[in-house]
């Protein structure tokens, strides 16, 4: 079972990989006509900031998701962390109340990352009965 909430920790961060490039492409692909400034098909109000934020948390992710698949224990409370403020930067960024969608996904993933993180600290703690035994043993 603890496998399998590391798997979709993984799952869900490759995801957001996937999601963050995917809406960079769609900005880019569809940027707004003439001197209209306002949104032709887009979730976002601004396009270079959304192409910006989404490129730089595309990046974190990645960094997130390659420390999650060696299992450091760092990876999970980075996600957490910059989940956590792409979050907050990116509320302005976004038009109307589509913004609870990433809220919703933002905390499915905190869920998963904080139970890998208390997977992998169990894994590294020592376990004070077998160190009291080896001391005596000495």
């Amino acid at each position: 079972m603890q496998d399998l909430k590391h798997k979709i920790s993984l799952a869900l961060t490759a995801l957001t990989v996937i999601g963050e490039v995917a809406s960079i492409i769609l900005w880019i692909a569809n940027p707004p006509l003439g001197t209209n400034s306002s949104a032709i098909f887009t979730l976002a109000a601004d396009y270079t900031i959304a192409v910006a934020n989404a490129a730089v948390f595309v990046v974190l992710n990645l960094v997130a998701l390659v420390w999650i698949i060696r299992r450091n224990k760092m990876g999970p409370i980075f996600l957490i962390a910059i989940s956590i403020i792409n979050r907050a930067i990116s509320h302005p960024i976004f038009i109307g109340g589509v913004h609870g969608i990433f809220i919703a996904w933002t905390a499915l993933l905190v869920i998963f990352a904080y139970l890998d993180y208390r997977k992998l600290s169990k894994i590294n703690q020592p376990n004070f009965l077998e160190l009291r035994i080896k001391c005596t043993l000495c």
